[in-house]
């Protein structure tokens, strides 16, 4: 793994989906290949953006009521953004389209290439395609993240000694 403090490009990152049956048990299977099917060659990834909501706090007896007062209120990790290289018979990309019509609700990790993983719990919301003329085609999905993710701030904090 390369240092995690010095930035880098992002060629080399993978996006992976959690194989069906797998329990995350420990910071380890977070950085493990094993438990995580790649899904596809990337085009472009965008981590879903953490927000915090503002609650208002103002008062009608407040001194200073001309003066908007906030705290901070619910969170959200947004949706996570993936173009892939289109390849309909790739078993992973089927495993998209499976997902989809099921439902289901599991682990996506992005793997950045000095060994850093952020991890999501959620579903595909959204799933569709480019065919352009003189490009290669691609295949696009969001995914809706629930609950709080696992950073790779948090995970390499969390992470044993090495």
């Amino acid at each position: 793994m390369s240092d995690p403090t010095k930035p880098e490009k992002g060629a080399g990152t993978t996006f992976c989906r959690l194989n069906d049956g797998v329990e995350i048990t420990s910071v380890t299977d977070y950085t493990d290949d094993t438990p995580w099917m790649k899904i596809a060659d990337i085009k472009e990834l965008q981590p879903g953006e953490i927000t915090v909501e503002d609650e208002a706090d103002d008062y009608l007896d407040d001194p200073e009521a001309d003066w908007d007062k906030t705290s901070p209120g619910k969170k959200s990790a947004g949706e996570t953004s993936v173009t892939i290289a289109w390849k309909p018979g790739d078993t992973a990309q089927q495993q998209l389209d499976k997902d989809v019509a099921d439902g289901t609700v599991t682990h996506y990790r992005a793997k950045y290439p000095n060994g850093a993983v952020d991890v999501w719990y959620g579903y595909v919301n959204s799933l569709g395609k480019a065919i352009p003329r003189n490009e290669k085609m691609t295949r696009s999905f969001k995914i809706k993240n629930v609950g709080k993710p696992k950073t790779a701030e948090e995970l390499l904090a969390a992470a044993p000694a090495a």
